[in-house]
């Protein structure tokens, strides 16, 4: 069904080059996923060595968030479907079809917030109010493989980030519950959690990252 969006936060952009944001005049100096990103050196390697072509998971991220963008907005009458690359199809037919959003109320899609006072910036991709009234922010993660949909971890303190910022920009609004959205070729799975089990997994990544900074002399 139509839906009216939640407005932009004033004075909050982002850099999509050097993936900053910029808040009020001044640049934040974090991210959420800069904070939350917890890999080892082997891992970060492994990860830029399958980041490009066109099988990589730069160009398959950027491509299906794409189709769930315009998908969702289409959903709340602001935009019209995207058309897909035929390399991509088998991703977005399980994406759009998905069951979560029957019947649901899009709030936002591709949302920009921040916590000025920790002065984080970042993006969810989705809140939706679902058929049986329960507010859900989600993250969409994509994967190559039906098999690496199994493993995907849920994004419990990325998400609570959001979740956490939402609360300071509209306190108003309830997250019920917070989901990683995988999706894989042919198939796209909801991994749910509690909204404060995620919120405290993001307290936890935030007492990390300020431990790093102290130790680094900032």
């Amino acid at each position: 069904m139509a839906s009216e969006l939640l407005p932009p936060i004033e004075g909050l952009w982002m850099d999509e080059r050097a993936h900053r944001y910029h808040f009020r005049g001044d640049w934040l100096p974090f991210s959420s996923t800069g904070i939350v990103s917890d890999l080892s050196p082997q891992a970060r390697e492994q990860i830029m060595r399958t980041k490009d072509g066109p099988d990589g998971w730069a160009v398959r991220g950027t491509s299906v968030h794409g189709i769930l963008e315009q998908h969702l907005l289409h959903v709340a009458g602001a935009g019209d479907p995207a058309a897909v690359d035929v390399h991509w199809e088998p991703w977005a037919e399980s994406l759009t079809t998905h069951w979560l959003w029957r019947g649901c109320t899009v709030l936002a899609v591709e949302y920009m917030l921040c916590d000025p006072i920790r002065r984080v910036g970042g993006m969810f991709d989705f809140l939706v109010c679902t058929a049986d009234g329960l507010t859900v922010l989600g993250d969409l993660k994509t994967v190559r493989t039906a098999a690496a949909l199994k493993s995907r971890k849920p994004a419990a303190a990325q998400l609570g980030c959001y979740a956490a910022a939402l609360g300071i920009w509209w306190p108003e609004l309830t997250v019920d519950r917070c989901v990683t959205l995988v999706s894989a070729p042919g198939e796209c799975e909801v991994k749910p959690q509690d909204t404060a089990t995620c919120i405290a997994a993001w307290e936890e990544a935030w007492e990390r990252h300020q431990a790093a900074e102290l130790a680094r002399g900032f």
